[in-house]
């Protein structure tokens, strides 16, 4: 079981909450401007970090990169994000 930190889980979050699995995907400026201001920098590399894990995938398109949820890592992920928010 991986840890992740707040702001990965707010990245996987916003990613499930959206249907962000494979064909659904969402661009990575569209992910990170949901986000406080100040707090951008660190969800930019938090993303990153998911992408270099594999927990998420990058997808080019024609407005620029997106990324998805590895379904792969579905399960996994569903079992963390319910720790945290209890409601899913």
């Amino acid at each position: 079981m991986a840890k992740f930190t707040n702001d990965e889980l707010g990245i996987l979050y916003k990613l499930w909450r959206n249907r962000c699995f494979g064909k659904g995907h969402m661009l990575i400026d569209n992910l990170i401007d949901g986000f406080p201001t100040r707090d951008q920098d660190n969800i930019a590399g938090s993303a990153k970090e998911l992408i270099r894990k594999g927990f998420l995938v990058r997808k080019p398109s024609k407005h620029g990169q997106a990324v998805y949820i590895n379904l792969n890592m579905r399960k996994q992920i569903e079992s963390e994000l319910k720790k945290k928010y209890s409601f899913l």
